[in-house]
């Protein structure tokens, strides 16, 4: 099997330390499978929406300008 190195502070390492039960090689493994699966998940979504590149950044930018314009609301409402 394959490795790989990782870079941690040394509080991060202290921390773990201060837990010695825990396979820490495995934590990282299985926190990787994880992330990968997400990975795998969000592309089998993308690859049955409708949607085009150019429709997710165009909703995007809407809900960008909308949550803008909410927090500004709010933000008044607050002063006010």
């Amino acid at each position: 099997m394959p490795n790989i190195t990782l870079v941690i502070s040394k509080e991060l390492k202290m921390e773990m330390k201060r837990h010695p039960s825990v396979k820490w090689s495995s934590a990282v493994r299985n926190a990787i499978e994880q992330k990968l699966a997400d990975f795998r998940e969000a592309e089998s979504i993308a690859k049955r929406s409708k949607f085009s590149l150019k429709d997710w950044k165009s909703i995007s930018e809407k809900v960008s300008k909308d949550s803008a314009r909410h927090a500004k609301a709010l933000l008044n409402e607050s002063n006010g």
